[in-house]
């Protein structure tokens, strides 16, 4: 599917606010999910604009709106919209840090609410996701998805295709970080995204994860093994390519990838479409304790392309 043949149209701020007036007016009939998810997806929208620019920014806000409505379905009757954005949040963090079998708390004083986030089980799955691609980067096979930021180690070629054969797309200087869609089944060339689109491929031995540089550092300057502190990620810093890997959001299908990306001559040259990965699933009970109720659900999520959360 070519980018150039898709029309995009975004909700303007008259529709948004016209969708908060409906959520507050009685002759607006939903339930409390309903409305959850409605308000979660304006929130998750308002909270998207702040993150990238370009490109990256647009997807953001075509895609914060589908986080903002995931937290707001599962929990909307019991949390606030700030509490949903901050639930959201720890809920990837989660996902992304613990071992099976291992919980994390969190909670807010002024709201009392509360919730507890156990990881039951890890497994692999078999799944075809979208993808964006610069048309002149050859399709990948299968992946072994990564979906996690990677820093350059050295100097190093990004390549059209995954061996040496293949011309050189752009180089990338070291310390420069990427997201590392995946790893191309029975080889060692990693696929790479920037600017929310695929670029090509690097080699796996040039690439590594985030804070790898700062050990290599550390274990120059220290006898012994040291540990290496990390400043904390601001969210609202991160680039478009990396704010996804802090969110969970559903699934996402071919032509919504499509529809979060502006119609413009940069995007004439991209290419949208499915790819096979063999991807890691947690499965992730979600319990919240508010003075309102109790609600618990379980969900299993697996990361897309863009180092997101989805719920599958």
């Amino acid at each position: 599917m070519m980018f150039g043949l898709q029309k995009t149209r975004f909700p303007s701020l008259a529709l948004t606010s016209l969708l908060i007036l409906c959520l507050l007016l009685p002759g607006c009939q939903a339930t409390k999910k309903d409305t959850g998810t409605a308000a979660g997806a304006v929130l998750g929208a308002a909270a998207g604009m702040f993150f990238g620019k370009g490109v990256g920014k647009v997807v953001a806000i075509g895609l914060g709106a589908v986080v903002g409505g995931f937290i707001g379905n599962q929990i909307g009757g019991y949390l606030d919209e700030q509490d949903k954005l901050a639930l959201e949040k720890e809920s990837a963090k989660a996902l992304s840090n613990l071992n099976d079998g291992d919980t994390a708390k969190w909670d807010n004083p002024d709201t009392k609410a509360e919730a507890e986030l156990t990881v039951v089980k890890t497994e692999t799955v078999q799944r075809s996701i979208p993808i964006v691609r610069h048309k002149e980067v050859q399709k990948p096979g299968t992946l072994s998805l990564i979906g996690e930021p990677y820093e350059i180690l050295t100097d190093s070629n990004v390549r059209f295709g995954p061996s040496m054969e293949f011309d050189v797309a752009r180089v990338l200087k070291k310390g420069s970080v990427v997201l590392a869609v995946g790893q191309v089944k029975n080889a060692n060339w990693i696929l790479v995204n920037q600017d929310r689109q695929a670029i090509g491929y690097i080699h796996a031995s040039l690439v590594g994860k985030e804070g790898t540089l700062a050990a290599h550092e550390a274990g120059r300057k220290a006898t012994s093994t040291v540990a290496v502190m990390r400043p904390a990620l601001d969210l609202d810093a991160l680039s478009g390519d990396m704010a996804a890997t802090k969110a969970v959001r559903p699934a996402i299908d071919l032509d919504e990838m499509v529809a979060s990306y502006p119609d413009t001559p940069e995007t004439e040259d991209l290419v949208a479409e499915r790819v096979d990965v063999e991807a890691p699933a947690r499965t992730m009970k979600m319990k919240v304790v508010t003075p309102r109720g109790v609600e618990e659900t379980t969900v299993v999520a697996s990361k897309g392309t863009d180092g997101a959360w989805e719920i599958l």
